[in-house]
């Protein structure tokens, strides 16, 4: 009997989601392309709520939203804590968020196209392992310890960027995506693509690592564009070893978006004056990455605003990090209010 009802419920289960995926087909958004602007008008997609669209069939209607308020591009998470979202030689995937005979990868660039938005695949945590990472139990041999027997810094391990294996893994795990991947219009590597100063001083290494990993993309594809998202210049420099002006200067870099993560629109103001991003936007496209909340404290939309009304007066263009806590429900606004606001942004 108990088992009747389990199966009972399955079947009703299936029923209702391909109930909803045929609506969903029914009431699919018609194709759009924002309007034609040359600056950075981005938001960062995590690995999940990329994966919650691909499976609720819903990602073209939220696209399409996305190209009617202009937005330009998005960056979405394929790598994070060691798990990529798309199938891979190389990496490993999580089931739960990329299931069998699925990829969130293609279907994000397939609707991507239909609404004129440039996909990026974010490589979300670079050099940075977590403490349940296959690779940490796999290959202790390939993670960084500090002069004083530490290899947890800010509780996480960190790849060693002078190692051999390490480099052909990165090299690995980009080539793959570059190769697979001909609609992809960048690959995007953040603040993790860096090595604390607790290990030492690492600029050289990180700069090799790169001039590596980025030539051997290239060599694939030389279309694609190379997109850095780092912290303000000195910070990332001598915390965390990422010299990514030298990465411009040599034009390792093609896209810079600084994550200028701040309160209030004058504390954000302060920050791009002392970001570095003046230097770096005389030879590449420059954006700043503006942090919108999360669960426990969304920021005011009005504050959002204002903080992009500040970027724009520098002619910058940025980037909202991220789509789940901003246009969704989980920020206490409505469509009607985010479209009033970012339709004239």
């Amino acid at each position: 009997m108990f088992f009747k009802k389990i199966k009972r419920l399955l079947k009703l289960s299936l029923i209702g989601i391909l109930i909803a995926i045929i609506l969903n087909l029914l009431t699919i958004a018609p194709s759009h392309k924002p309007q034609s602007n040359n600056l950075i008008k981005g938001v960062w997609l995590t690995h999940v709520g990329n994966s919650f669209l691909i499976y609720t069939t819903t990602i073209d209607n939220v696209f399409h939203r996305l190209s009617t308020l202009n937005f330009n591009r998005i960056y979405i998470s394929v790598y994070n804590k060691g798990i990529v979202i798309y199938p891979s030689k190389y990496g490993k995937r999580n089931y739960l968020i990329s299931l069998p005979g699925t990829d969130p990868l293609s279907s994000a660039i397939n609707e991507g196209k239909r609404q004129g938005l440039k996909i990026y695949a974010w490589y979300e945590y670079g050099m940075m392992l977590s403490k349940y990472d296959p690779l940490v139990q796999k290959h202790p041999d390939w993670l960084l310890t500090t002069s004083d027997g530490r290899q947890l810094i800010n509780d996480n391990f960190w790849l060693n960027p002078s190692h051999p294996e390490v480099e052909q893994y990165l090299i690995n795990l980009l080539t793959e995506v570059a190769k697979k991947y001909p609609g992809l219009e960048g690959i995007q590597l953040d603040d993790h693509w860096a090595i604390p100063r607790a290990f030492g001083n690492k600029q050289l290494a990180m700069t090799n690592l790169t001039q590596k990993v980025v030539r051997a993309v290239r060599k694939v594809n030389d279309k694609l564009i190379i997109s850095v998202s780092p912290n303000p210049y000195y910070f990332s420099l001598e915390k965390y070893n990422q010299d990514w002006i030298k990465w411009v200067q040599e034009k390792l870099v093609d896209e810079i978006v600084i994550q200028i993560y701040r309160g209030k629109a004058t504390e954000v103001a302060n920050s791009i004056n002392s970001s570095g991003i003046k230097t770096v936007s005389r030879y590449i496209p420059v954006g700043i990455g503006i942090y919108t909340g999360n669960l426990r404290k969304r920021k005011p939309l009005s504050e959002i605003a204002k903080q992009i009304s500040v970027v724009k007066q520098y002619n910058y263009g940025y980037s909202l990090f991220c789509w789940e806590y901003l246009f969704t429900p989980l920020h206490n606004s409505s469509q009607q209010d985010r479209k009033a606001i970012f339709s004239k942004l």
